[in-house]
């Protein structure tokens, strides 16, 4: 029984825009400290999981760019999509190659583009995780501990404590109202749902089967006929591994995490990461500000200066500026559809 580790990486990184494209999604930005969130990713578990057991399920346009990210990540390793089919079809696919490998094997799933302040901390959880799935069997999920009542993310209601640190998952809820996330984060008895995973590979398509009966012959059909991935791949159901395995699974259990978690979603959320100065101005690149406050400039190379501005966010590229306010960072998607529907193609 070896550990495994799945990196989910197909994501588009819309609301990243300008920063992000299509061919250089969020994922294999640098957004914070020196290495691309799918690098930092992978290195955050370097002493649980080695890269030769490291899988990765991106796009088919991304192969390459993981392969420079994680070059020492066997090529093999690395599943190209030709469609997104959300998370489900990402994991089935990726666990049934390696329960080929190691059908007892134990796998942690984790997104490519997520903030973890407290490194160690969830190296921790992490490490409880994989024993309790390889020991006691089970889903595992690490639910963070919030700090707001925050409306943009799926809650998990905890239930018994099974042991030290690792407790039943009572019901998963979907994003609340502002109102009906207050009251949960003031219980003390809710989390946040971070999408991150451990199972084994047997347990995980035992319920893949189950609940989802036809991925898991699409997943067969896919692993004895390979050279049918663009045939095969698009006809797999659509559907989350939240909605289609863990809301329906027995034995499921949440880790509540304080680990400085942040999905990094938007730029609001990116700036609440940047070191700030005393009119609460921030800058990641050349940024000039006179008689400024609250400002988040982001270039790629031209200064940007402000005067008597505030509460602002400026991001520059060399060919595209956005301009936004800070409540208005989940909108940046409006943007990039009116420039496919301008047929503006060079700037997405």
């Amino acid at each position: 029984m070896a550990r495994w580790l799945i990196i989910l990486a197909g994501g588009r990184g819309e609301r990243f825009w300008p920063l992000s494209r299509m061919m250089h999604p969020k994922q294999f930005l640098t957004l914070m400290g020196n290495h691309s969130m799918i690098r930092s990713t992978r290195d955050r578990v370097r002493s649980l999981i080695g890269p030769d057991n490291t899988w990765v399920v991106t796009g088919q346009d991304y192969v390459e760019k993981v392969q420079t990210n994680l070059p020492d990540v066997p090529a093999s390793h690395i599943l190209g999509e030709p469609v997104g089919r959300n998370t489900a079809p990402s994991i089935a696919w990726a666990a049934r190659e390696i329960y080929a490998q190691d059908p007892d094997g134990v796998l942690l799933v984790l997104p490519s583009d997520h903030m973890i302040k407290y490194q160690k901390r969830f190296q921790k959880l992490a490490e409880m995780a994989l024993a309790a799935a390889e020991t006691q069997g089970g889903f595992y999920t690490f639910g963070i501990v919030p700090t707001h009542a925050e409306t943009g993310y799926g809650y998990i209601e905890q239930g018994q404590e099974v042991a030290h640190g690792i407790a039943r998952v009572k019901r998963f809820i979907e994003k609340p109202p502002a109102e009906a996330a207050q009251e949960m984060v003031q219980s003390g008895h809710f989390v946040w749902n971070s999408g991150m995973f451990a199972f084994t590979a047997r347990d995980f398509l035992g319920a893949v089967r189950i609940q989802l009966p036809v991925l898991a012959d699409g997943i067969e059909e896919l692993v004895a006929h390979p050279d049918g991935l663009d045939r095969i791949f698009p006809e797999l159901p659509q559907i989350s591994v939240d909605h289609g395995i863990m809301e329906q699974a027995q034995n499921v259990f949440v880790l509540p995490a304080d680990i400085g978690w942040d999905d990094v979603g938007t730029f609001a959320a990116l700036a609440r990461h940047l070191p700030r100065n005393d009119e609460q101005n921030a800058a990641r690149g050349h940024a000039i500000f006179v008689d400024s406050q609250n400002v988040t400039a982001i270039s790629e190379g031209p200064v940007v200066s402000f005067i008597g501005v505030k509460d602002l966010f400026v991001v520059a590229t060399k060919d595209a500026v956005l301009i936004l306010s800070p409540d208005r960072s989940q909108d940046v998607r409006q943007v990039v559809q009116a420039l496919k529907e301008g047929q503006h193609d060079h700037l997405l």
